[in-house]
């Protein structure tokens, strides 16, 4: 019986890359950064780097006269969409304080490397950043994070074509920030799915819920683990990114991979600008075949083809590159450093 691996592989690391709390989105092939930092509360600058998944090459996209751009951000979510990458939210400055100002999203066209501002009606979501954004057919949602103060619940879609954005039933408390929101893919006969799991309330939390776009309804998921045992432990600022669903262990469908993420955050007085304590962990979700699936957790073992593994970390961007193989990069390790390297996580047969 073949089992079900995590296949780790280097990326080339990129000079000047070295950064946490970014975005990641990949789009026909190459997957393009933005933002974050390097200092604590110090946005780098607003150039995108393009890294070309094939070669491993590498250019730096900078804003110049002729077209607008975006300001340099921490905290914000940089979505694929609809051949587009998609900026919105995020906070600037040593201040931190979010873009009150932009009342649109920015669309990033990779084949002319040019942004453009979309102006957006309807129920307009308050600014934030350390949210998270998933893209689903014509519509993003837009869950969780900080605003001003406090931590949110809300979630809110954003429709692609007419740019209108509705107010969405709330998640279960508690509001946080520095959670993931990922699309799965459509399990035979069952509506849209979309998946959230942990996050900061000031304190880590943990557990699996599933938002149904159809029923717009929330659901807490009893976890159940594959082989018994413990699933994914309490994490923030992690990687969960939905797959293809074309991978199938046991008669069920690989639906996301978890990995990585803090475990245990800085200490109260150090907070943002301090280190805390990361998993180095990758996780299967599957999901039955059911019109009404069933979800479990299966853990990882790194494949024998893996080469090395990356460090525990926090603050990473992750995305999808396809079928089941995810791209993560960057983020903050236990020594406070800002990371530079980037890995594939593919789940495997062997």
């Amino acid at each position: 019986m073949s089992a079900l691996k995590a296949l780790w592989l280097p990326l080339a690391t990129q000079e000047g890359l070295q950064r946490s709390s970014h975005g990641l989105a990949v789009s026909a092939g190459k997957a393009f950064v933005f933002g974050g930092e390097l200092k604590p509360r110090t946005p780098v600058d607003a150039a995108v780097t393009e890294l070309d998944l094939r070669d491993e090459s590498s250019r730096t996209l900078a804003a110049h006269a002729t077209t607008e751009w975006p300001s340099g951000r921490v905290g914000a979510t940089f979505v694929s969409a609809k051949g587009k990458v998609y900026l919105w939210g995020g906070r600037g400055g040593k201040d931190m304080g979010t873009f009150a100002g932009e009342t649109g999203i920015w669309a990033f066209d990779a084949s002319t490397a040019s942004w453009a501002q979309h102006e957006t009606k309807g129920e307009q979501p308050e600014p934030r950043s350390f949210h998270t954004m998933a893209a689903y057919g014509d519509n993003l949602y837009l869950h969780a994070g900080c605003p001003a103060s406090g931590r949110l619940a809300q979630l809110h879609s954003l429709n692609l074509t007419n740019w209108t954005w509705t107010r969405l039933p709330e998640a279960p408390e508690p509001a946080r920030g520095g959670t993931v929101l990922t699309a799965l893919p459509a399990c035979t006969a069952s509506t849209p799915l979309l998946a959230r799991y942990g996050g900061f309330a000031g304190y880590e939390v943990g557990g699996l819920d599933i938002y149904d776009v159809e029923a717009q309804k929330w659901t807490t998921i009893d976890e159940q683990v594959e082989g018994g045992g413990e699933g994914p432990g309490k994490r923030s600022v992690q990687s969960f990114v939905g797959t293809d669903g074309s991978l199938e262990y046991e008669d069920k469908i690989v639906v996301a991979l978890l990995s990585m993420g803090e475990r245990e955050a800085a200490p109260k007085e150090l907070g943002h600008d301090g280190a805390g304590f990361f998993h180095s962990d990758a996780w299967a979700l599957l999901a039955t075949k059911d019109a009404a699936p069933t979800f479990s957790w299966l853990r990882l073992e790194s494949s024998a083809r893996s080469k090395g593994q990356p460090e525990p970390r926090g603050w990473l961007a992750s995305t999808l590159v396809a079928g089941s193989q995810v791209i993560i990069h960057g983020g903050l390790n236990a020594n406070n450093e800002r990371l530079a390297d980037a890995w594939t996580l593919e789940a495997v047969l062997e």
